[in-house]
């Protein structure tokens, strides 16, 4: 088991020196628009893009001179042991991107003694991965990696992890009118539209692809969303259709080859209250909240971010996905960001840290330590006596404080 316990960063957007301690199982960042929740998710990202390898953009390498530099360390827990990665990542940010062209990371399991990486580590544990032969050549080992056995188990459990992580943006599955009413699969892979339709096609594939490989996990689904559950529709089916395809090969020397495969074109299909709709004519929030939580149900990494679920989601649903969500964080790590107060109507003050931005950019502190001892206290006894979180915001406003 791995999960991560703290997470800081410096001169990442308007993180200029933050610091996230991250609960084992729900993280809630709450916060007023614009104080920086967004920018803590896609910090914690950061990782995710490194622990990927450098294979998509080792040929933009270029001087450091121009580049924005922003440092992160982040402490994890592997199988009960203490384990730290400090990475220094060098952006191009010129167009606002923040699009990493360079990085160097060092780890440390024990306090103070770091051990600087290969830059290319992540590329090679991946290798590794790909071809356990590989992993029998100690003349490739000592390259990479250290001369601590258990550090190195720790890292490739590290590398795992945090390739894994999800992320689902507020907007992600907005706008159903983008989704394809029909999507195309050569030999069981996704045939790609365009980049606007990409998150919409995709958990339509996945969707599919859970249906046929995975019944129970898919009548699991359909419980949740049907009349038994949320009751957003009463059932899903896919149309298939099955065609010949061919494509023209070019060998050395000019020699072409025809090459016979098979097209299926699915069509998705939702039934509600007697009616069959393509997915383009569903609500907005009926497809973001079927979305949502199909990856809540089915994501199997270890640690979820979600922005801001309760945008496009009425109340009552919003209720729902948020006790799915802390169900699922038995299993996983989930941090979500939200300034809803209907959402702090459904957690524990332990799991919210507070967002706020100032002169010295954005912070981020549990409620128990965001909060005076007597104002804390004061939250805690109305809690037990009086009402919600969210009830408590809105009277006390703690936001401003």
């Amino acid at each position: 088991m791995i999960h991560i316990e703290n997470f800081s960063i410096q001169n990442y957007k308007s993180l200029v020196e933050t610091e996230v301690n991250i609960h084992q199982d729900l993280t809630a960042l709450i916060g007023a628009n614009g104080v920086g929740k967004t920018n803590v998710l896609t910090a914690i990202m950061l990782l995710k893009n490194i622990a990927q390898g450098d294979r998509m953009r080792g040929r933009y390498r270029t001087t450091k001179d121009h580049l924005a530099h922003a440092t992160i360390d982040a402490t994890f827990q592997v199988d009960s042991e203490a384990c730290s990665l400090n990475v220094n990542v060098f952006f191009d940010n010129i167009d606002g991107d923040y699009e990493i062209r360079d990085y160097s990371l060092k780890i440390s399991r024990k306090p103070g003694v770091w051990i600087e990486l290969e830059q290319d580590v992540f590329d090679y544990l991946a290798y590794l991965e790909d071809h356990p032969d590989a992993a029998r050549q100690q003349s490739l080992d000592s390259r990479y990696l250290t001369r601590d056995k258990k550090l190195n188990q720790q890292l490739i459990q590290l590398t795992n992890y945090l390739s894994r992580i999800s992320y689902y943006s507020a907007t992600q599955f907005s706008d159903p009118t983008l989704s394809p009413v029909s999507f195309e699969l050569e030999e069981n892979r996704l045939l790609r539209s365009s980049p606007r339709r990409r998150a919409h096609e995709r958990f339509l594939f996945d969707l599919y692809t859970t249906r046929r490989d995975d019944l129970k996990a898919f009548k699991r689904y359909l419980n949740t969303i049907g009349s038994l559950g949320v009751g957003l529709v009463d059932d899903i089916d896919f149309k298939e259709m099955t065609v010949p395809s061919s494509s023209i090969k070019v060998r050395p020397g000019g020699r072409a080859e025809k090459i016979s495969s098979k097209k299926t074109f699915v069509i998705p299909l939702f039934k509600i209250d007697g009616l069959v709709l393509s997915p383009t004519q569903l609500s907005e929030g009926t497809f973001k909240s079927l979305a949502l939580i199909f990856y809540i149900l089915n994501d199997d990494t270890e640690l979820l971010l979600i922005e801001e679920p309760e945008v496009c989601v009425h109340q009552g649903l919003l209720a729902s996905i948020i006790e799915l969500i802390k169900l699922q964080s038995r299993t996983k790590q989930v941090v979500i960001s939200t300034h809803s107060d209907h959402v702090l109507d459904r957690l524990q003050p332990e799991n919210v840290a507070l967002v706020k931005r100032g002169k010295n950019g954005t912070t981020v502190a549990p409620l128990s330590r965001a909060l005076s001892m007597d104002d804390y206290s004061a939250l805690k006894e109305y809690l037990n006596e009086a009402g919600n979180l969210g009830e408590y915001w809105k009277e006390s406003d703690f936001f401003n404080e």
